[in-house]
């Protein structure tokens, strides 16, 4: 019984993993269904590839592979890595958008 704490946290902390958080976007970005996508766009700025850039993000949002968040959104945090969260619009059962993180973090 010395572990029933300590179980617990645990059984607390697993039941919260699965649920949703609420925020709001607070920078407008994009955000694309495959991690990979979203990250190659970040790679061909830091590149300074604007050219190929410009042609695949109008691309994958044509497709709806992406789309544009605007300041404001009200969106549910469905997963989280280091550098992005995935968002979704409050209330939609959609499939989630990977967006930098900067997007839902206040503005200083």
């Amino acid at each position: 019984m010395k572990n029933a704490p300590a179980l617990l946290a645990l059984a607390v902390a697993g039941a919260t993993l699965g649920t949703a958080r609420a925020e709001t976007v607070t920078k407008e970005r994009f955000g694309c269904h495959a991690v990979e996508v979203t990250e190659r766009l970040f790679q061909l700025v830091q590149a300074g590839d604007e050219g190929g850039f410009g042609q695949l993000l109008r691309a994958s949002l044509k497709s709806g592979e992406c789309r544009s968040w605007t300041k404001g959104t009200e969106v549910a945090v469905d997963g989280r890595t280091v550098g992005y969260a995935c968002l979704k619009p409050t209330g939609s059962d959609d499939k989630c958008f990977w967006t930098p993180n900067s997007a839902i973090t206040p503005e200083n």
